[in-house]
This record gives structure tokens, sequence and C-alpha cells, in this order.
């Protein structure tokens, strides 16, 4: 039996041992599959969805290296490859028709497997995997199927100009910081990034082949309402989701109206309906020609970009609050605007630590934090720059208002910090929260903030 084979009945083993820890209590006793997963403890229930998802891993695994063999069978250019003899257009055409999943999920996973199975040279001696950390996390149930596709996706971006060891490096980073307790969601927007990382001097993003792609959409629908489509270049992107994000925050609205709705501060409708609010406003605010300023940091678009940069116009600017990317002469262009403020990183501009006399951070430590946290650094938490408050990590009148003792937080993570007993600390320029005994007690700390970049000289 081959080692995956075994991870995977151990596995299912352990899903089942909760289920019979439940039966031999007494708990359950009758035949029913709806008993047992009502009667789990809160503990056992989501042990019991671990378990059950590592095992969905480990098949979906299985399944890309049969999907490999299936590619490599379908390779040879005579009567003997399987999937023209199965009548099928290519190998991800057979596997959509034998798996019953979609063609594009087929191709995706067609695409993952070439990358990470075993290869041969010529004379067929055995090589390993291209992608061989991909391979091994993906094989060791640690990586889910959709966020390998991305991740080899990222590589292959940026394959070219990298040299072999370079390239392998970058792999192997990016493939520990998925086992680090990132979201999903979030490594995949860590992924976007690899471009700018690799090459930081000649590829960076090309601003007016998009802004020349970017399109805004508008059809009436049946039903009366008005569907548009935005697809936004990221300088466009950046100031949208900028003032859009400003302006849907659950605990204040930043624009005042007579006529806007007063929603109560905990706001419980989904993020959808909470931002057509939050495009009303904007667009009433612009109706009004108000040319007032809007307080606060969140209004404020921020730009980070090294000194090199700055100075030559090469290389790739960061817009923190919506995590997309701008070369570096659009940077400089935007630097002279009133309401863009760019944050040389590096610097030293502006007196950012007030030490223990300021009880209230101030507007420039707000924006130092910015930058820094890109949004709330609170475990595995996407709220924007507008959701987020300043805090102390250490309370204020024990520790000082100095960005070492601050940190953006929203609300709910805010009251993890304040009220629920979870500690956070910083290590080596990164957040990490360790839960209280009652939410884990082996204490398993969580990242926070954004996933960092990664370093190719490492």
């Amino acid at each position: 039996m081959n080692r995956n084979a075994e991870a995977l009945l151990e596995q299912v083993d352990a899903y089942v041992r909760g289920f019979d820890r439940v039966s031999e209590s007494g708990r359950f006793d009758d035949a029913s599959s709806d008993g047992p997963v009502r009667l789990l403890s809160d503990r056992e229930l989501l042990e019991a969805t671990a378990a059950a998802s590592r095992a969905i891993r480990l098949l979906a695994a299985e399944r890309t290296k049969l999907a490999g063999e299936i590619a490599r069978r379908s390779v040879i250019r005579d009567e003997s490859n399987l999937a023209r003899t199965m009548g099928a257009a290519s190998p991800a055409a057979l596997l959509a028709q034998v798996a019953g999943v979609p063609r594009e999920e087929a191709g995706t996973i067609t695409a993952l497997a070439t990358a990470v199975r075993p290869r041969e040279a010529i004379d067929g001696t055995p090589l390993p995997a291209k992608r061989a950390h991909v391979a091994a996390a993906l094989n060791g149930g640690c990586l889910d199927v959709s966020v390998a596709a991305a991740l080899v996706r990222s590589l292959k971006k940026v394959e070219n100009g990298l040299t072999q060891l370079e390239l392998e490096g970058l792999e192997r980073q990016l493939v520990e910081r998925t086992q680090e307790g990132y979201t999903a969601d979030e490594l995949l927007e860590h992924f976007r990034l690899v471009p700018a990382y690799a090459h930081p001097e000649g590829n960076g993003p090309k601003d007016g082949e998009l802004a020349g792609q970017a399109t805004v959409s508008k059809r009436k629908l049946d039903n009366g309402l008005t569907r548009w489509v935005l697809d936004l270049d990221p300088l466009t992107a950046g100031f949208f989701e900028t003032a859009l994000d400003a302006n849907t925050s659950q605990r204040r609205f930043q624009l005042v109206l007579d006529d806007a709705p007063k929603l109560d501060d905990k706001d419980l409708r989904p993020l959808n309906k909470r931002r057509v609010d939050g495009v009303q406003r904007i667009a009433k605010k612009v109706l009004k020609i108000d040319d007032g300023h809007v307080a606060g940091t969140a209004v404020t678009m921020l730009v980070t970009i090294s000194e090199e940069a700055l100075r030559t116009g090469v290389g790739h600017a960061l817009l923190p609050g919506c995590m997309e990317t701008i070369s570096a002469a659009t940077a400089r262009m935007l630097a002279a605007e009133a309401e863009i403020i760019p944050i040389v990183l590096g610097g030293d501009s502006q007196p950012l630590d007030l030490g223990t006399a300021r009880r209230f951070f101030s507007e420039a430590q707000r924006r130092a934090m910015a930058v820094r946290d890109q949004g709330c650094a609170g475990p595995n938490c996407d709220a924007p720059l507008s959701w987020c408050d300043a805090a102390h990590i250490d309370p204020a009148g024990y520790g000082s208002t100095s960005i070492e003792n601050g940190i953006l937080l929203c609300w709910r993570c805010h009251r993890l910090h304040d009220e629920h007993g979870w500690q956070v600390t910083r290590e080596d320029g990164r957040w990490w929260w360790t839960p209280p005994p009652h939410v884990d007690p082996r204490g398993r700390r969580r990242p926070g903030g954004p996933v960092p970049p990664v370093n190719l000289s490492a």
C-alpha cells in the first residue's frame, strides 16, 4: 500500500473514531447518520471536520496523480494515445468525462498534475517533479488543490528571468507560507503579487495597457434593477475600492448626508447589500459637489514605494488598502496629488513616535500603521483599512502611544484582544495571535496581517 493511501486511511479512521466515542458514551443508539453529528460536542465536531477535510485533500491529491498519468499516456502520438483512444479531445476532456467534473476544473487539475508528477529523463532516469515542493505538500494532504494550482500558475508567470535555483527558492517560500495558518483567500491574494516580488525592476504592472482594457458597462434587467459591470485597472480600482470601503464600514459612515439612512452600528446585512448604500453615498456626495475633506486615514489613498523606485521610476508600488500594484512611474505621478499620500519605505519624513504623553494615535502614526498592516491585523481577518481603528497592544496609560505599541484592528478583532483573551505579539515584522485555552488548549498561534512578501535572496 502506498504512503498516500495509508495516510488517507488514517484520516478516515480518525473521522470514524470520533463517532465511535459518541456511541460508546451512550449518547447515540440509533442507526441514523444525522444522529451522531447532532450529538458531537463542539470540539468533536471541529475535529471531525478537520479529519474529513484532510481526507478530502488526500483524495484530491490521489486524483491529481491519476490525472497526471492520464496526461502522460495521452502525450503519445500514435494509436495508443489514451485520450484519443477514448474519443476525447484532450487529457482534460477525458478527465472531465471520467470524473464528472466541469471541463474548466478538469483543465486546472490536469495542469497541476503535469507540474507535480515525477518526470523521466530521455534515458529513463527518474527525475523529481517540476514543482517538487508543491507535490510534497499536496501528497501530504497539507495543500488544497485550488491553492496548489494557483501557486503553480503564479510560478509559471515568473519562471522566465529567474534561475532554477531562484525559482526553487521562491516555490519553497510560497509553500511554507501555505502552512503558516493563512486562509485560502489570503493565499490566493498573496500569489497575485508574486510577479511584483520576483521582477521588481522590469516586469512590473503595465498600467497603460491595463487602463486601455478597462471598461464599465451598464444593462437594465427585466426585474427593474440595473446591472453595472466594472473591469477596472489597478489604479482606478484603488480609488474606487478606497472610497467604497470608507462608506461601507459597519461602525461609522464617513460621508454624512442629511438624508442618509440611519442604520445600527451592528448592521448585520451581507456585505454586498451594505455596499449598495456605500455606492449611493458616494454618488450623492459627488452630486452635491462638496469640496470639503473627509476626515480619517481610511479615505486617503496610500501608496507605498521604495526610495529607489520613487527616485528612478523603475519597479512597482503597492496600494495597501486593496493590495493592487501599480508601476513606479504612475506612483511618482500620483505623489503630487492632494489626496494621495506617498509613503516612501525606509524614509523618515514624519515624527511617528510620540512616546507615552499622548493617548490617541496621530494621523501620521495611523498612516504608517496602514502601510504596515494594510487592513485589519487580526487573525485571518480581511477587513479593509476603512473598518479599522488604531489600537494599543498594551493599554493606553500602560504602554506608549507609538507605532511599536499600535495595531490596526476592526471592531471584531479589537474585542478578541480586549475582551476575549487573545494575545498578540509581533516577531520579525509579523503579527501572531495566541488564542485563550478555552478556544485552543494547545495554544497554536494564528498569523495576522498581510502575508509577508517572499525574499528571493533567502
